[in-house]
């Protein structure tokens, strides 16, 4: 039945008892929760639960004397109050156990009190860390560079969580590299993907928690300070972890926490590779318009949606002008053919039509190729070529 070894109990008596009131309540509570348990008679008692309340787990009054609980129970804010007496008190306190029940039931009581209170506080506690994580989480939606991302997962590891070693290594190669940390020593040494922890963590794909660094398998060197680590996969992308200089630092719940700040940076990363991939194939797509003679559009559509006409070459804006541009197929293109090869039903394959359109130069007699392609992040996007005396196959 013993409570963790760090909880405190106030036993507190009245100063009209004997010297040796309470005595007995004290042995038990030292014997049976393996706890801290102090004692102290009338103002004192007071006094102390007004300054360190904070500090204790628990306070129990071995007094039916009413001023004495009174004076307790005006002080004790959410600090666990519970009477061992016969008599209940005119205020309010959290238990009344009677004497006839004897210590052992006190004791359990009490045990079972601290349990109820760790609990509440550990989920409150929880709470308070989801709330503070979400306005990490959301500005990592906005991140415009690794980093503003390394930047951010170690601002919601350190104030968040609470936890002041943070390290965010990103894979560069066979290699990691620590994008952000708070480590003032060694910031910039590289380990390979099959090295330390680290490289266990993003080979297996799976959190980590160790307890002990030092007896680890993969102990790579000693690092001062380092005593519990907690390292979780960030996808692809490389590996976030927090270490201690206490032995057995991190439970369950902390990786928990780790994991949500990881995965929302994963999201991030990706996102930035998405969007650094899709300019790569947009400056290609600007060069390949450069480079075409012949008319020619590009449209697309991110969501699902109409596709948009999103770019046209110089040969299009000298023949039809530059007016449709960033319109829907629906309104940017004046015939029938043009809307059907560039809408949302448009083939999956490369399609011709003749058309007849107005342009600069005056009616226009065309053949217009639509050539569908795959682009990173696009959901539907496709190319028109246009050309006076070619069919396209």
């Amino acid at each position: 039945m013993a409570t963790s070894h760090d909880a405190r109990v106030l036993v507190a008596v009245s100063d009209q008892t004997p010297s040796d009131y309470g005595a007995d309540v004290v042995g038990a509570l030292e014997a049976s929760l393996n706890a801290t348990v102090l004692s102290k008679r009338g103002s004192v008692a007071t006094e102390y639960l007004r300054e360190l309340g904070p500090t204790l787990d628990c306070v129990v009054v071995v007094s039916d004397r009413t001023v004495c609980v009174e004076n307790l129970a005006s002080v004790a804010d959410e600090v666990p109050l519970l009477v061992y007496g016969d008599e209940v008190p005119a205020v309010p306190v959290d238990e009344v156990i009677a004497t006839d029940g004897g210590t052992d039931l006190l004791a359990r009581r009490v045990a079972a009190r601290i349990e109820r209170e760790r609990e509440r506080n550990a989920l409150t506690e929880a709470n308070a860390k989801l709330s503070a994580l979400n306005a990490y989480t959301r500005e990592l939606t906005g991140c415009q560079s690794i980093e503003e991302v390394s930047d951010t997962v170690v601002s919601a590891v350190t104030n968040a969580l609470g936890h002041g070693r943070c390290v965010l290594a990103l894979r560069e190669g066979d290699e990691f590299y620590p994008y952000g940390h708070t480590l003032s020593d060694e910031p910039e040494i590289r380990l390979s993907v099959e090295e330390g922890v680290v490289g266990r963590t993003y080979r297996t794909g799976e959190t980590q928690i160790v307890d002990d660094y030092a007896t680890d398998p993969d102990f790579t060197r000693d690092i001062d300070g380092l005593r519990s680590v907690v390292s979780v996969p960030v996808g692809e992308a490389g590996v976030l972890q927090v270490s201690s200089n206490r032995e057995a630092a991190f439970d369950r719940q902390d990786a928990e926490f780790v994991e949500i700040v990881a995965s929302h940076a994963k999201e991030a990363l990706a996102r930035l590779q998405r969007e650094a991939d899709l300019r790569v194939e947009r400056d290609r797509l600007h060069y390949f318009f450069e480079g075409i003679k012949s008319p020619a559009v590009y449209v697309e559509s991110t969501d699902g949606s109409e596709p948009v006409l999103t770019e046209v070459n110089t040969a299009y804006e000298a023949l039809f002008g530059t007016d449709a541009v960033g319109r829907p197929v629906s309104e940017a293109f004046p015939t029938e053919s043009e809307r059907e090869l560039f809408g949302l039903e448009a083939p999956d394959e490369v399609v011709h039509r003749r058309i007849t359109r107005e342009s600069s130069e005056g009616p226009k007699d065309l053949v217009i190729g639509m050539v569908p392609v795959p682009i990173t992040g696009v959901e539907r996007s496709a190319f028109g070529l246009y050309a006076a005396d070619v069919v396209f196959p």
